[in-house]
């Protein structure tokens, strides 16, 4: 596509030659405000790069005091260092050595620093600390986050390279701050979609914290949104309903963590972008939506959950650190005894087990990894004895072991000793359940193809129940009087084959299979996932409930109904949802009422019991985490207690009252121009008046867009002018998006902020008016 450029010193472009030098003209637009008179600059400046070009930043190479560019040029395989000449003037300019080129720019001593591959992001950074900037930069093939150090020469040699599988090939995917609040900043990449954050020390990576969003992130920022001092971390997914998520830096012992991720609804994004107003302690997001075109501006702000009714759930999600595992296993426990509820977890990949426990503010540490055995796929814990910690239990079928797990101090898991089986079984599946004589642990051992029930007792004991031959392991076990007689019986489920029961009685439990069972069709759909256990009806008989479809059906087993009924399993009551096109998968008991998640429309059901009968009560929307399970949490301090829901590549604490972190509007502009397309923000003082811009490119009409705000914050269009000319059709959809990239930063010297455009194959550099 064939392009000019705006040269304030040729007469193609009159209009941006008249602006750049500072003169009113009616080619100059302002919206209504009369601030175009406020903003000018000098003349444009032109730095050739080449085909390829980009990313550019801008930083103090040498450390004298000027801001020097660092440019990516991938056609030339280098990286470009472009530093400030001290007493630099034009007369200095050397002549173009070939037509149709630009001069190598006079303001500025161009060095290369060759690479062997095309760099896709890049940051300039002090990581080693010796007091000169270095660079860090990613590449996509290989995929490798490559660490430059600066000699004392001013050369900058390879320092490392570390191999990072999936990085992701995006210009805003790595980035360098301190989110840990430990005066050492860590560097933070796109990968895989997700976010890992690793701990440097000099080039060296550490052990990364992966923060896993489900929806693919395509560019991270680091600046503090809540005004609290700290780091906030901002993922940006432009497609997801939920496009951006942020971790709010958070504290805990006075020492800085990294918060839950919270989730932000709005239309699909094209750019976002932090914002600083001077004298003001939270930067502000601003972003362009895709449907509208519009330029918004955020405050981060609060606001009160809704107590009742249908409402959205304020959700703070947290990753699991072994994020692509499937087959996880998990249970929820107050592990060390401080009265609040943790999350272990299994991690297959690492042989270890993952506590997550959970703060005061009913927030979550990051996961503390246990050594364990091998290939884990049962986890259960219980306060099994005196003291006020959890004992955990833990299955290992690959090495044939049950293990039970003490809690040190500080909360560290012991490794497993194993518990006492028949040599000839070995386990498959495990639960802690509580029978007459105490807690049990029930382990499903085989034996060939036949198998057994294991009730091992907390001193040793052991009573086998022998279940027969079977094609599958059952998958767990429930405790559940079924039938109300007074004893406890057994509810065996395995996945894809009808639940057997094991009935007290008086000599001890009787298998009682599918086909045993009267009306058992009542009960099919019951599965290890979608039950829970309540007493209903207020007869101190709890029953089973079971979340099927659009309905929770609680049931009980009666061996001798009254003349005229069948024997075998009973309806008690039936609770449909409002919404018939609900998908019932997963249960919880929360203050009394029942929880069930609605997987087909990203929500959770409360029912509740009025004047005798159960109904919805209520709905709270949890769109964009795909949930699988569902838990009782801690009290949120406001009457009511959390929910913990569980997903495959983390967890979320749900909150049902209290406040909720939101994003208040604060300004928006959309151009009366159907054909413009703002597609890049920056921000900057560029007119040197001590107020906050915000900078827009277009790439329909190729124009800038120059906001200012007021004292108090408010958004005003100041000016517009176009940038280049280029050759596209009335009506029709731009090709390309140039100027691709928009930097403002001192570099010329003076002491303003100048306006940096990266324009196809050169940065564009318009001087800040004196």
């Amino acid at each position: 596509m064939p392009v000019r450029y705006a040269d304030p010193r040729a007469t193609l472009t009159p209009l941006v030659a008249v602006f750049l030098i500072g003169l009113p003209s009616a080619s100059v637009s302002a919206q209504g405000t009369n601030l175009a008179g406020y903003f000018g600059f000098g003349e444009l400046e032109v730095l050739k790069v080449g085909r390829r070009a980009g990313p550019v930043t801008v930083a103090d190479l040498d450390g004298d005091g000027r801001n020097d560019l660092v440019i990516v040029n991938n056609h030339a395989s280098r990286i470009e260092l472009h530093r400030q000449r001290p007493d630099a003037t034009p007369d200095d300019a050397m002549p173009p050595t070939r037509v149709n080129e630009f001069p190598e720019l006079w303001r500025f001593e161009r060095t290369n620093v060759s690479v062997t591959h095309g760099v896709t992001a890049i940051t300039a950074a002090d990581y080693d600390a010796d007091g000169r900037m270095d660079l860090i930069y990613a590449s996509a093939t290989p995929s490798e986050v490559v660490f430059l150090r600066q000699g004392e020469m001013g050369r900058f040699d390879v320092d490392r390279r570390h191999r990072v599988r999936d990085l992701a090939p995006i210009r805003d995917g790595l980035a360098f701050a301190d989110v840990l609040g430990d005066d050492r900043p860590e560097l933070l990449a796109v990968v895989g979609g997700d976010v890992k954050v690793w701990p440097l020390e000099s080039a060296r990576l550490g052990p990364p914290t992966t923060l896993a969003t489900v929806a693919p992130i395509l560019a991270i920022m680091v600046d503090d949104l809540d005004g609290d001092g700290r780091g906030d971390i901002v993922g940006i997914s432009p497609d997801d309903p939920a496009p951006v998520r942020v971790w709010f830096g958070d504290h805990e012992n006075g020492h800085a963590v990294i918060g839950g991720q919270h989730r932000f609804e709005m239309p699909p994004l094209i750019e976002a972008t932090t914002v600083r107003l001077p004298n003001r302690a939270a930067a502000r997001l601003a972003v362009i939506e895709r449907p509208s075109r519009r330029i918004v501006l955020y405050d981060v702000d609060e606001q009160a959950i809704e107590p009742a009714g249908d409402r959205e759930a304020s959700m703070r999600i947290y990753s699991f650190t072994d994020e692509a595992t499937r087959d996880r296993d998990h249970a929820v426990v107050d592990v060390d005894g401080d009265g609040r509820l943790d999350l272990v977890a299994t991690d297959t990949e690492a042989s270890a087990l993952v506590v997550y426990r959970q703060r005061s503010d009913h927030g979550f540490r990051a996961g503390v990894s246990n050594p364990s055995l091998t290939q884990l796929t049962h986890v259960a814990a219980a306060n099994l004895d005196t003291d006020p910690s959890a004992e955990i239990l833990v299955l290992s079928a690959e090495e044939g072991v049950v293990g039970r797990c003490e809690v040190g101090d500080g909360g560290r898991v012991r490794f497993p000793l194993p518990l006492q089986l028949s040599p000839r079984h070995t386990p498959t599946a495990m639960n802690l359940v509580e029978l007459e004589g105490g807690p049990r642990v029930a382990v499903v051992a085989k034996d060939g193809r036949a198998y057994a029930l294991a009730l091992v007792d907390m001193t040793g004991g052991v009573e086998m129940i022998e279940l027969g031959r079977l094609s599958r392991s059952p998958e767990t076990t429930v405790a559940l009087d079924a039938d109300q007689d007074g004893r406890t019986d057994l509810l065996l489920f395995t996945r894809d084959k009808p639940m057997t029961m094991l009935r007290a009685t008086e000599s001890g439990f009787r298998l009682t299979e599918s086909k045993d069972m009267g009306q058992y069709g009542l009960v099919q759909a019951a599965k290890a996932e979608n039950i829970a256990v309540l007493d209903v009806d207020g007869d101190d008989r709890p029953e089973l409930l079971i979340a099927d479809r659009n309905f929770v059906r609680a049931v009980r087993y009666d061996a001798s109904p009254p003349a005229g009924v069948s024997p075998g399993w009973q309806v008690v009551t039936q609770i449909n949802a409002r919404r018939r096109d609900s998908d019932l998968v997963s249960l919880a008991i929360v203050d009394g009422q029942i929880v069930a998640a609605d997987q087909a429309n990203e929500r959770l059901v409360i029912m509740a019991r009025a004047d005798g009968a159960w109904e919805e009560s209520e709905a709270l929307s949890v769109p964009g985490f795909g949930f699988t399970t569902i838990h009782a949490c801690d009290s949120n301090g406001a009457g009511r207690r959390n929910i913990l829901a569980v997903g495959e590549a983390g967890f979320a604490v749900l909150q049902t009252a209290g406040r909720r972190a939101t994003l208040a509007e604060v300004g928006a502009w959309r151009s009366s121009d159907e054909r413009q397309l703002p597609h890049e923000l920056g921000a900057g003082d560029v007119n040197g008046d001590g107020f906050t811009d915000l900078v827009a490119l277009d790439a329909g009409e190729q124009m800038c867009e120059i906001f200012t705000f007021t004292q108090r914050g408010h958004l005003l269009h100041a000016v517009s002018f176009k940038v280049f000319e280029s050759r596209v059709f009335s009506g029709a959809e731009s090709r390309e998006f140039e100027p691709s990239q928009v930097i403002i930063a001192d570099v010329t010297g003076d002491g303003g902020q100048d306006l940096l455009m990266l324009a196809h194959d050169r940065v564009l550099v318009y001087p800040a008016q004196p």
